[in-house]
């Protein structure tokens, strides 16, 4: 028999969130208000490894190895860029570099002390090192250098601590100085170039002066104090050196459950968390949502700027949590413009008016037909693997019963193939997954899942017939993680869709969330009510084939070109994520005959070398490998510039390659078009996104795989 809390995300996930949900409603008041001591701290260390080592798939031995892990890993989450921390502070802390299994054992503080009294001086000390480096204009003619070896160790004194500090503003400042550049400013004369820059910096080093204090003062002013606020950063990287997906979740992070607390009856959709390096991301979409339907956000995305109707838009890059929380709060029913930052580094921006959380299905998954001279072929865009576990509803309302009712409006179009579309999808509920994957498949096993006792258990599509069983293209990227991988393995295997896109993430465990009490057991956790829980990897995914995702990901049919791998790291990157393994193929799994896979990439390989598109694809990529080098970096404005050239020549093509498709044209089903007659906002989101659509390089490549196929 499997595992018993492996099950609990796969059966039990809806009962119990319902659990964790009323209970944050009910702690974070009063946890917000109290300040913990490090012998607290010291104490949840101690729970969260025996808790690990209690429910964990692959524990690791909490050694000196282990030890060491930790202490890089509080250094690198307190003071990544090593702006703080000096070589004698590291000294000071050294000793304990293979002693932090002891403290952990034995519950000890003594690290957590000394690590919080060096800290708070270091970030008091920089704040007023800083007040003294802005108050004076940075001069950008000036042939200076943030050299490798500055950028990359701790600073051998105080006093090259300041000067790291301020080559650092001083950065912070060029780099947006160019990034905001006027177009034609190669074109102004040399005295008018001048004179722009100079009065751009001032403002600019203002604000980057004012950015920087407002991050040590998060820290210094945090509201659950700055001995707590070490200790939760402690107990995260403690659950981090066991796995990537392994997380300490101290109650104050309420953020992540807003919107299943329901306390915004009007929302945007989007939950947030602070990205490390300043500034906020988007952590994930609520299905429904105003943020979710627009079709152009995605988890990751950081806020760059908000601008309400009627006035001027606010800059947000390097705001705080609470603070844009604050700023969004008051948008009331505005119409308020979004620009994010996507992952490639891309610039979108998104209008949104806050909605009640919706509860029409046809809100929550996204089709189109693309009409062709000789063809309809579907389109159906799933960006999270959501269930409905807010009324137990038995999957009624889950993304698979959502794909499959689309489908269904697609089919009575007469469509003679079909694309879903999975890019950018982190995953989410392993059932509703299953049961996707189960409406393109007769009968039979999806995955397998392992233990920590090695039983291995049989993720089945229990129910016999497919929903559709016409040509199929299911698109993926680098984004697509977990229960999209899946569902692209499970397809893949049964050679039942031709998988389009880049190489998936590879992320292939399964995580469940526990209160942190060593007394929990599987009969009990739903009593349990504590003020800290841990989100742990209890298990491990494997393909029909036996084959794992882990590290690998999903190797598509077609390989194209993927924005992503110039600016993401996968799984494989994580230095403690688990290795892959494989196991034995299941034995009832039975595959569809092959499809013509290898014929088809030859097919498509012309198309895919003479795209304008992914040729700027590929030397981007290139591009972004090369500045991924370690070397020096001048402070000089016109270095500055001449370094933006190469990459202006791609963006360019890139801007005239995202052209609408001559092949298809995007329209909607008749069911749809009753819909956005009664809604102008509906209405003009769905023109929105169905002009993405068209102008999609890689919709357009699988529509083009899906001709071939039927032939």
């Amino acid at each position: 028999m499997l595992f018993p809390l492996t099950l609990l995300l796969y059966r039990q996930q809806l009962y119990y969130m319902k659990i964790i949900a009323a209970l944050v409603a009910l702690i974070i008041i009063p946890f917000l208000s109290r300040c913990q001591t490090t012998a607290q701290t010291a104490d949840e260390a101690f729970v969260l490894v025996t808790m690990v080592n209690k429910f964990h798939v692959e524990p690791r031995v909490v050694n000196s190895a282990f030890s060491k892990n930790v202490f890089t890993g509080m250094l690198d989450n307190t003071d990544e860029d090593r702006l703080f921390f000096t070589q004698n502070d590291i000294s000071r802390l050294n000793s304990y570099r293979t002693r932090l299994d002891a403290e952990i054992k034995l519950r000890k503080s003594d690290y957590l002390n000394l690590f919080i009294a060096i800290y708070r001086q270091r970030l008091q000390h920089a704040d007023s090192l800083i007040d003294g480096i802005g108050g004076k204009p940075f001069n950008f003619y000036a042939a200076e250098k943030l050299t490798v070896a500055e950028d990359t160790s701790y600073p051998a004194s105080l006093a090259a601590l300041q000067v790291k500090l301020y080559k650092t503003l001083k950065l912070a400042v060029l780099d947006k100085l160019t990034d905001d550049l006027p177009g034609n400013f190669k074109s102004f004369a040399p005295v008018k170039q001048k004179k722009y820059i100079d009065s751009a910096v001032a403002a600019l080093q203002k604000k980057a002066v004012s950015s920087f204090k407002r991050k040590i003062g998060y820290v210094l002013q945090n509201p659950v104090g700055i001995t707590q606020y070490i200790g939760n950063i402690y107990c995260e990287t403690i659950a981090y050196c066991f796995d990537p997906h392994t997380e300490f979740l101290p109650p104050e992070e309420k953020e992540n459950f807003e919107s299943e607390l329901g306390k915004q009856p009007c929302q945007f959709g989007f939950r947030m968390k602070p990205d490390k390096n300043g500034g906020v991301l988007i952590d994930n979409l609520q299905p429904g949502s105003p943020a979710f339907k627009s079709g152009k956000l995605n988890k990751g995305d950081k806020f760059i700027s908000l601008q309400r109707e009627g006035q001027q838009p606010v800059d947000v890059s390097d705001i705080s949590l609470d603070e844009l929380i604050a700023l969004i709060g008051e948008s009331g029913h505005q119409k308020v413009l979004f620009t994010v930052k996507k992952a490639d580094g891309s610039i979108v921006k998104v209008s949104l008016i806050k909605e009640i959380a919706a509860s029409d299905d046809d809100d929550k998954v996204k089709s189109f037909i693309l009409k062709g001279a000789n063809s309809s072929i579907g389109y159906i865009y799933l960006p999270a693997f959501y269930e409905d576990w807010i009324t137990g509803n038995d999957g009624l309302n889950g993304c698979a019963n959502d794909v499959g009712r689309e489908i269904l409006k697609l089919k009575k179009e007469n469509i003679n193939g079909l694309i879903l579309d999975i890019r950018n999808n982190g995953g989410g509920s392993v059932q509703e997954a299953t049961e996707l994957a189960g409406i393109f498949i007769d009968v039979g096993p999806v995955a397998q899942v392992q233990g920590r006792n090695a039983k291995t258990a049989v993720l089945k599509d229990i129910n016999r017939g497919t929903i559709y069983d016409g040509p199929l293209a299911l698109m993926v990227n680098g984004y697509s993680a977990s229960a999209a991988e899946l569902v692209a393995g499970t397809l893949q295997d049964y050679n039942r869709a031709v998988i389009v896109g880049a190489p998936t993430y590879g992320k292939a465990t399964m995580q469940v969330v526990l209160p942190m009490d060593t007394t929990v057991t599987p009969e009990n956790f739903f009593q349990k009510h504590t003020e800290n829980y841990l989100k742990l990897t209890v298990s491990k995914l494997y393909r029909v084939t036996g084959a794992s995702a882990q590290f690998n990901g999903v190797q598509p049919d077609i390989i194209l070109p993927d924005l992503l791998d110039a600016y993401i790291n996968k799984e494989a990157d994580a230095p403690n994520a688990l290795l892959p393994g494989v196991i034995a193929p299941n034995k009832y799994y039975t595959p569809y005959p092959p499809l013509p896979v290898k014929t088809l990439a030859q097919s498509m390989q012309t198309e895919i070398d003479t795209s304008k598109y992914f040729n700027a694809v590929k030397a981007i990529i290139a591009l972004s490998k090369q500045k991924k080098a370690a070397k020096d970096i001048s402070l000089n404005i016109n270095d500055a510039i001449a370094g933006m050239d190469a990459s202006e020549k791609y963006d360019d093509s890139m801007l005239t390659a995202g052209t609408p498709s001559k092949n298809f044209t995007v329209q909607n089903n008749q069911y749809e078009l009753a819909r956005l007659q009664a809604d102008q906002d509906l209405k003009d989101m769905n023109e929105e996104f169905s002009r993405q659509v068209a102008a999609d390089a890689y919709i357009s490549i699988a529509y083009d795989v899906l001709l071939q196929l039927k032939k």
